[in-house]
């Protein structure tokens, strides 16, 4: 019986991953959260500079800059955040401490950007495509402050796409989107660990999420080590091989 439940565990795994690798195949996203707490602050952003090597066919570096400007400003609630664009960035910084980004080498350009940011925002939006053979896109929220990454999100299209304006405008839509969805989340979190703390007190609270914690992780060791044993002894399966 417990062989026979060990089978059925590693079959829905492999089952899961054809999924999920199907679903990435055909076009789909990843997103990390690095700071909750940042994400849940930041109200005022940049566009910061692209990296990007536009190909036949492909938006204009200068397109692009507009396409994140642009969806920033349709997607997401002008009473909660404000952007502030790659070109405006440049001419305040050139009006205010007569200092010309455009002039200047990228390296440079990067730093005096690094320097300025935080007088104009809370935190900056970075996008970088990786546009070889499948077109990837990452967008990285950073903090104005510390330049440490709170958010990102990748988007793959599907190996079909024609990629042109239409696509990068819907990937980046997407890239906000998710952003809002995320920092939604996070706030109702927030607000039912607030009512916890008050039903339960910040102590017990707190030993309460630890055993939570503990509880979820020793769930998580359990299901590794029973996998890791029926690769060692469990049946092989295709042509002779072990589950891999």
């Amino acid at each position: 019986m417990k062989r026979i439940m060990q089978l059925l565990t590693v079959m829905c795994m492999l089952l899961l991953g054809t999924q999920l690798t199907f679903a990435w195949e055909n076009g789909s996203h990843k997103e990390d959260i690095y700071d909750g707490d940042a994400m849940l602050e930041v109200k005022t952003f940049v566009i910061g500079n692209i990296y990007y090597m536009p190909q036949d066919g492909e938006p204009t570096q200068e397109d692009l800059l507009n396409i994140l400007y642009n969806q920033a400003v349709k997607n997401t609630k002008k009473s909660e955040y404000t952007f502030t664009s790659y070109p405006d960035f440049c001419q305040e910084i050139n009006k205010r401490d007569h200092v010309d980004i455009y002039r200047l080498g990228r390296r440079k350009a990067l730093e005096i950007f690094k320097e300025k940011v935080g007088s104009l925002a809370d935190a900056y939006i970075v996008c970088t495509v990786s546009n070889d053979t499948r077109l990837n896109v990452f967008y990285d929220v950073v903090s104005a402050k510390t330049h440490e990454v709170i958010y990102s999100y990748r988007k793959l299209a599907p190996k079909s796409s024609v990629r042109d304006e239409l696509l990068y405008n819907e990937m980046t839509a997407d890239f906000y989107n998710g952003f809002q969805h995320r920092v939604k989340k996070l706030m109702e979190e927030k607000a039912e660990e607030e009512k916890a703390i008050l039903k339960m007190g910040k102590e017990k609270y707190e030993e309460y999420k630890k055993k939570q914690a503990a509880e979820k992780k020793k769930k998580e060791q359990s299901y590794q080590s029973s996998y890791e044993t029926f690769k060692e002894n469990g049946p092989e399966l295709g042509r002779g091989h072990k589950v891999e």
